[in-house]
């Protein structure tokens, strides 16, 4: 071989081995790179030189692409998909977290750095949503634009129907499914000047536990008929744009996944301006801290409860003929909560499960009519649910007309958490810091074990106390015990039925489901909204919004809405079946009159035909209804407003208030008690003359 052939040689190995560590990720180049322009490859300034490894050793690094979208807010606490807020979109996918443990797969964390901080302390994790495996399944649904979107032709909340058309702007799929929900939408009443307004897609009823859902928002224009546009993370996700945020890369796929799914159901992918998708709690994850207190406390009190002590006998209380004993005291009850006076939190074990800690006496009333002393018999027993910051010893006073008039032994506690007992105070210092409202939501559920432990020790151990006697006669039966929730009582007597054994059957007056869809409709906001605007709370509109939002996973534990899709047939272990009918009021300024539609379709209950109000969905039954459904009262009460704002306070519970006594509507809710079926009273139409002007 001559010298200029070995030259050749040796000239094309080296090439061959250099090219071998210096190549594109997609193959060859065309044309070889000269090999001073590649960094790191026979670079003596690159950080991987190494002057002592043999050529094939060197290896060479190319820099990483331009990404096609620099964003510019972005932080490994929040969802980087929308940068007008931490947590949005609501319900935001970037907080649930992949759990192989959970019954979804999921768990949901959102940091202590994603909550707003209020004007007096940082904000903290949440550890009651925290424990959950997915987001409310009464979630409220929302996101901002940088303009304000027209929504005067799509769906509202009497035009449910057009949601469900082809091409209506918004959508929500049930993406297990493949099911596309009703819904209607709207614009935050309460937005401020300086901040991006939120959008809201209304859901009609409770979603399903432990599913997928995905929300679309498309072809939106402004009030100029300009187009919307979304925002640069989402349309880098939208048309495969790559993003230097690893939190929006790390949601791609999932993304992508729900295009899919929103092609298949006709959606053109081009045309969405915000979208993305959330999971729901399973309802045992919902349920875990009240199921885990109702068995604990079930197991101590046993099936006669621990005992009761009598402190004040009245005879003819109110000296109008309709009492014939008054009877005060204390029953044992197993506690769960550091203290008796709020804020007060539950004690928790090292899993954070609720703890025992002891007995202690809670208060109880019970009221005995004058008819059973002299008619010389018993009386059924009717557990009474109070108002909001009311209390037991006033509801139990309140209905003394009605237990005389039906012969019933009227029996009644505090609801702690909203009840006359401290909760003024501190639900408005919860205002300053939401935090706080753990503690609130934590001693509603120890309300629904007192109230398992009243029935328990007064069908049990204190069933024949002798202030129950009268010449010889028991004057309380304590063998059908049944439930009658005035309001707040209305919202909460699903949890109270649900996980009280020895009540099956209940009335609800003017209440519903879903507390944070109905509170910004409520004049009792008004109340406590001048302090939560304050710099000292939460100045900006949208921070409290979320926190609204936010909330109903704490509330959904005795939430009505949690309960009612098991009513019929009840949950093994954790929920039993009972019945009810809501009674509600027309133009409801303090329970909107929606709240309780939601409560209707959730629970799947049919509409008396006589009903003033035939609500979207709802089936229309001519009557008799056996079992459990709704019956809506009008009294021409003047109409309260479209949208997320509470009334005037001039009008704060005339129709609230003014129902329970109309004869057709407690004659209907007494013969439900009796009999477990729902009768036209109302002769035809459910309607009275109310008094507001």
């Amino acid at each position: 071989m001559s010298q200029k052939t070995k030259t050749r040689v040796a000239i094309l190995l080296v090439i061959s081995m250099l090219l071998s560590g210096c190549t594109q990720p997609t193959g060859l180049l065309e044309e070889p790179m000269p090999i001073d322009d590649v960094p790191g490859c026979m670079d003596e300034n690159a950080s991987n030189y190494n002057p002592h490894a043999t050529v094939p050793d060197r290896s060479c690094t190319y820099p990483e692409p331009e990404p096609d979208v620099v964003l510019a807010s972005q932080s490994e606490f929040c969802d980087d998909v929308n940068p007008h807020h931490c947590m949005l979109p609501f319900p935001a996918p970037a907080f649930l977290v992949n759990d192989g443990t959970t019954a979804t797969g999921y768990r949901l964390h959102i940091p202590g750095e994603a909550i707003p901080d209020s004007g007096s302390i940082p904000s903290d994790e949440f550890h009651m949503i925290n424990r959950l495996d997915g987001y409310s399944p009464s979630t409220q649904i929302f996101t901002t634009f940088e303009s304000t979107p027209d929504v005067s032709g799509m769906a509202d909340q009497y035009s449910i129907g057009d949601s469900l058309d082809p091409t209506h702007g918004t959508l929500l799929m049930n993406l297990d499914t493949g099911e596309l929900l009703p819904h209607w939408v709207e614009i935050d009443m309460r937005s401020q000047d300086d901040e991006p307004t939120f959008v809201y897609i209304r859901t009609v009823r409770g979603l399903d536990h432990d599913a997928s859902y995905g929300v679309a928002y498309r072809n939106l224009v402004d009030s100029e008929g300009n187009s919307i546009e979304g925002s640069d993370a989402f349309v880098a996700l939208r048309d495969g744009l790559t993003t230097d945020s690893p939190q929006i890369e790390s949601q791609r796929a999932d993304y992508e996944e729900l295009f899919t799914s929103l092609g298949e159901a006709g959606v053109d992918r081009s045309t969405l301006q915000a979208s993305w998708f959330f999971h729901t709690a399973s309802t045992a994850s919902i349920l875990q801290d009240m199921v885990t207190m109702r068995d604990d406390a079930s197991q101590r009190l046993g099936d006669d409860g621990v005992g009761c002590n009598v402190t004040e006998v009245v005879e003819d209380y109110g000296e109008d003929n309709t009492t014939f004993r008054l009877i005060r005291g204390t029953f044992s009850t197993p506690q769960y909560m550091e203290s008796d006076y709020p804020p007060a939190a539950m004690r928790r074990d090292a899993s954070g499960s609720p703890e025992f800690i002891e007995f202690r006496e809670v208060v109880f009333a019970i009221l005995i009519p004058q008819i059973l002393a002299e008619e010389g018999r018993s009386g059924s027993m009717t557990i009474l649910g109070h108002g909001f910051m009311g209390d037991g010893d006033g509801m139990v006073l309140a209905n003394r007309v009605f237990a005389n008039m039906t012969g019933r032994v009227m029996i009644g506690t505090d609801w702690k958490g909203w009840s006359s007992d401290g909760d003024f105070d501190a639900l408005t210092y919860s205002l300053i810091n939401v935090e706080y409202f753990q503690h609130q939501q934590e001693r509603h559920m120890q309300s629904i074990v007192n109230n398992l432990a009243m029935m328990r020790t007064f069908t049990g151990v204190c069933a024949n106390l002798p202030e129950f006697q009268h010449e010889g006669t028991n004057l309380v039966d304590v063998s059908d015990v049944n439930y009658w929730g005035v309001s707040f009582g209305g919202l909460r007597g699903p949890a109270l039925m649900s996980m009280v054994p020895e009540v099956d059957r209940g009335v609800l007056w003017v209440g519903g489901s879903s507390f944070t869809h109905q509170i910004e409709r409520s004049t009792h906001y008004i109340t406590f909204e001048l302090l939560f605007t304050e710099s000292i709370a939460y100045p900006s509109r949208n921070d409290r919004g979320i926190m609204i939002a936010a909330m109903q996973s704490l509330w959904d534990s005795t939430d009505a809405e949690t309960f009612l899709p098991y009513h019929e047939n009840g949950l093994e272990g954790l929920i039993q079946p009972f019945q009810m009918v809501y009674i509600t009021s027309m133009n409801d300024f303090q329970v909107a009159t929606l709240s309780c539609d939601r409560a209707v379709r959730t629970g799947g209950l049919a509409n008396l035909e006589a009903s003033a109000w035939h609500p979207w969905g709802v089936e229309v039954v001519s009557g008799p209804i056996t079992g459990s459904g709704v019956a809506y009262f009008d009294g021409n009460f003047p109409e309260v407003p479209t949208g997320n704002l509470a009334g005037s306070l001039d009008y704060h519970s005339n129709a609230h208030g003014q129902l329970v006594p109309q004869p057709a509507a407690y004659t209907m809710a007494f013969d439900f008690l009796d009999t477990g079926v729902i009768s036209d009273t109302c002769d035809g139409s459910c309607t009275f003359e109310g008094i507001w002007d």
